[in-house]
């Protein structure tokens, strides 16, 4: 049996899963807009993983039900 070998997640993606499951992110559908500011060093500007402790902030939030 071939073992898969996992990939890490970058650091935003875990962080932003934590969002949701803690209920800081809506889980309704709509339109939401997440800023997400990476340090200076990160590796997301170089083309790599982001290995920083970014910062998460949610803009703004429309449901799907106000679109109309």
């Amino acid at each position: 049996m071939k073992r898969v070998k996992k990939i890490p997640q970058p650091n935003y993606v875990r962080k932003l899963h934590y969002l949701y499951c803690i209920g800081a992110l809506p889980r309704e559908v709509g339109l939401h807009r997440v800023d997400v500011a990476h340090d200076d060093w990160c590796g997301i500007f170089a083309g790599q993983r982001c290995h920083c402790d970014p910062e998460i902030t949610l803009q703004w939030s429309q449901p799907a039900r106000a679109q109309n």
